[in-house]
Formats: C-alpha cells, sequence, structure tokens
C-alpha cells in the first residue's frame, strides 16, 4: 500500500558558480531550500530568480531547468519525496520562507535522520513540510520569542508581587508597548495574563496539594485573600471550595 508521504532523497547542493541546472521531468516532487546567491530556473514555460530563504516547488511530471548561469555561488537544500495526499503539494512554486531558521533546522534534521532508517526520514519530512506549509500562509504569524521569555519570566515569578511595570523594567520595553506585545501574541494584555496563570495555577494546586485556600491564595501572588476570592469565582463561577470539592465529589467507576 503506497505511503500517504514517502521520502526518497534529499542533500545539500553547493557550487562555486557557473553554475546552471539541468533540464529534468522527474516523477516525484523536489522542494528547494535557498541558502545562498541566485538560481535562475524555469518550470515549463513559468521563470524564477530564486534567492536565500526562498522556498521553490517543483512538481511532479513537469519539465525544469535553468535558464541562465548563476556566476556566483550557490547553495540549497533540496528533497525528492512522492505523496498520494493532497496536503503535500499545494504548496506555491515559488515562496519567501518568514523564519527560516526553523526550516534549516528541520531540513539539517532530515538529512541526519535519511541515513537511518525510511520511516524516520518520513517522519523527519512530514515536520519539515509541515513548517513549510505554515511558513507559505498570506496570514502567517511568526513566534514572538521574546513574548514567550516574557511569559516564562511571568511563570517564575507568579508568587511574587510582579506587576506589568515591573516587567516593562526588567524586560526594559514601555509598559503600553509590552502589554500590547503579549496581547499580539496571546490575545490578552499582560495584566490579564498575569491574572489568568494566576488562577490557572491556583486550579492546579486546589486540585493537587493539601494546602488551604489562603495558602494558596498567597503562593499565587494574591496579597489580599478576599481579591483572590472575588477574581476565582469571577473566572470559574464558583469558589475556589466548591472548585475543590467539585472533583471529590465525581463519581468513580470501575471497569
Amino acid at each position: 500500500m503506497q505511503k500517504p508521504l514517502e521520502h526518497y532523497l534529499c542533500g545539500k547542493f553547493i557550487t562555486e558558480g557557473n553554475w546552471s541546472h539541468m533540464k529534468r521531468s522527474m516523477p516525484v516532487h523536489e522542494v528547494i531550500l535557498m541558502l545562498e546567491g541566485e538560481m535562475y530556473i524555469a518550470e515549463e514555460d513559468e521563470q524564477f530568480v530564486v534567492r536565500a530563504n526562498d522556498l521553490l516547488f517543483l512538481r511532479a511530471g513537469r519539465t525544469h531547468y535553468g535558464y541562465q548561469v548563476s556566476d556566483a555561488p550557490v547553495s540549497f537544500y533540496w528533497v525528492h519525496y512522492d505523496s498520494i495526499a493532497k496536503e503535500f503539494d499545494q504548496y506555491p512554486t515559488h515562496a519567501t520562507i518568514q523564519v527560516p531558521s526553523t526550516a534549516n533546522q528541520l531540513f539539517k534534521q532530515l538529512l541526519h535522520c535519511s541515513s537511518f532508517s525510511p520511516e524516520e526520514a518520513d517522519a523527519a519530512l512530514l515536520l519539515l513540510l509541515k513548517e513549510l506549509e505554515r511558513n507559505t500562509q498570506a496570514d502567517y504569524r511568526p513566534h514572538n520569542a521574546i513574548v514567550d521569555h516574557i511569559c516564562k519570566w511571568v511563570d517564575i515569578h507568579l508568587h511574587t508581587d510582579i506587576t506589568v511595570g515591573k516587567i516593562a523594567e526588567t524586560f526594559n520595553f514601555n509598559k503600553d508597548y509590552i502589554s500590547k506585545m503579549v496581547k499580539r501574541e496571546k490575545g490578552i494584555g499582560l495584566k490579564t495574563y498575569i491574572l489568568t496563570e494566576r488562577i490557572r495555577r491556583a486550579k492546579q494546586m486546589l486540585l493537587n496539594t493539601n494546602a488551604s485556600v489562603k495558602e494558596i491564595a498567597g503562593q499565587c501572588g494574591f496579597s489580599d485573600y478576599k481579591l483572590f476570592l472575588r477574581m476565582f469565582k469571577q473566572y470559574e463561577g464558583n469558589t475556589p471550595t466548591e472548585y475543590r470539592n467539585n472533583l471529590y465529589s465525581t463519581q468513580l467507576n470501575r471497569l
């Protein structure tokens, strides 16, 4: 039975220049991720200039060829694969990768895995193609590593008296800017994010520890116990004690 996705060959091509791509038509698809230089290539009658961080998708059964010599050095990753799944043959012929670092790492991983077993190569190819699919979508929004760092910092310091102002000062940002940056990534502002994470942690502690509700409030950064009770009920619809008791009143069935 044919696999939904099957890796054939992959590699890294390097030339010092004075080179043009051969003319050929293959029974499998080819994906090229350009690393350096310019490649002048055509698929049927359509010509492309492929530069660093560009993706080139050459479809099975179509003729492609170099229409002009590349004088300068050229290097790129390439992979040949077959697929009966439509999602893996719908890429644009030519596009620019918005976050090339991740795609580069996944191509390196594919080259590594391809030397071990077909199953590992197919799995690595799947990860690569999914990343390329995300990168070529018009509405793709790259992950913000700064926001990720901020959120991890918040998680570490949830038990302390953290504020938007303190976080902005720690990361050398304006208060309004840092909150908007978090909202673009998480869908909520920084102040709301802190409160949401404190409630989330409180729920975990209510279900997984024997600490009192007041102790949990303090360990989740609420210096005002009554504020904690009010915010918890606003978010969850019941009190912390009710939330904890609901778990223990749940009927457990034996199979």
